[in-house]
């Protein structure tokens, strides 16, 4: 990025920021809840990830040292063997989750009238997330079809980074805040749709799970998961459902927070957003507590 690029978007946040003290100023307060009701939905997904990515290194170790005493060297395969790295599904799962925190934060601290760097920061954060997003994806392509439904959940992700990557790389070439406002509201719906995708996506994540789960030979269950191993697996379906529960609430505040933007804010537009925000950060502390027992 050139020196004089750089000037030119740091003049336009400026211009930015001082229009939005003025037209947004109410809206601080709701934005702020329901970024910090969003995040905690994003705790529980990133918490669920870290054990689908065992889940995942597992299953697919077992099949590779399945095809030979000792396997060739792939580096393909490498992630399945570094413990602290993501899979290739987890990974685009987890990267698609990102992406989400970041258009979020952005639309977040535009309503909230923050400094011309912070929301330049931000920008560029969502950008390089959606792009590592796209990119994770197409990655998990080659050997997510050995997981049922974890195919359609990876190319689908794709799908909706890649309709809403040009969207985002034009914010920053607009000259006033109701364009950069207009391009961001613009880029919603494809956002919302990777939330859908996510949701649809966790009986594929489950399957992940229940296939780790399961030993060879065993005889204590028709299924080959020990009885330990099912009370186990019986702990992960619940934690898989309160994140499901808690994305059906980030989808209703994440609507609120949009429809706020779009327009003037109204009071009853903030008290929505409010309302729905309140729910999904009540809802995550009790998930939350959950998941402690």
């Amino acid at each position: 990025m050139t020196a004089v690029f750089l000037r030119i978007r740091i003049l336009f946040f400026t211009l930015l920021f001082a229009a939005l003290v003025t037209g947004c100023a109410r809206g601080v307060a709701e934005f702020q809840l329901y970024a910090q009701a969003f995040n905690t939905q994003f705790e529980q997904g990133d918490s669920i990830l870290n054990g689908v990515a065992r889940a995942e290194r597992i299953v697919v170790l077992r099949r590779i040292k399945q095809t030979a005493s000792i396997a060739a060297f792939d580096p393909d395969q490498a992630a399945y063997y570094v413990d602290g790295v993501d899979p290739p599904i987890s990974g685009s799962i987890r990267a698609s989750l990102k992406s989400l925190k970041s258009y979020n934060d952005l639309l977040g601290g535009l309503a909230n009238g923050e400094a011309a760097e912070a929301l330049s920061n931000r920008l560029g954060t969502l950008t390089t997330n959606v792009v590592g997003a796209v990119a994770a994806s197409q990655a998990a392509l080659g050997g997510a079809g050995a997981i049922p439904g974890a195919d359609k959940l990876v190319s689908d992700s794709a799908k909706s980074l890649l309709s809403v990557s040009p969207l985002i790389k034009q914010i920053a070439t607009f000259a006033s805040r109701e364009a950069f406002r207009q391009q961001l509201v613009a880029a919603y719906p494809a956002m919302r749709e990777l939330l859908v995708t996510l949701r649809a996506g966790t009986p594929a994540m489950f399957e992940i799970l229940k296939r780790s789960r399961v030993t060879r030979g065993s005889l204590e269950s028709p299924s080959g998961i020990s009885s330990d191993g099912q009370t186990a697996l019986e702990k992960d379906r619940v934690m898989l459902a309160a994140w499901v529960i808690l994305l059906d609430k980030a989808l209703i505040a994440m609507e609120a927070a949009v429809t706020a933007a779009m327009a003037d804010i109204s009071a009853a537009d903030l008290a929505s957003l409010s309302e729905a925000s309140i729910e999904l950060r009540v809802l995550a502390e009790q998930v939350k507590a959950l998941r402690i027992k």
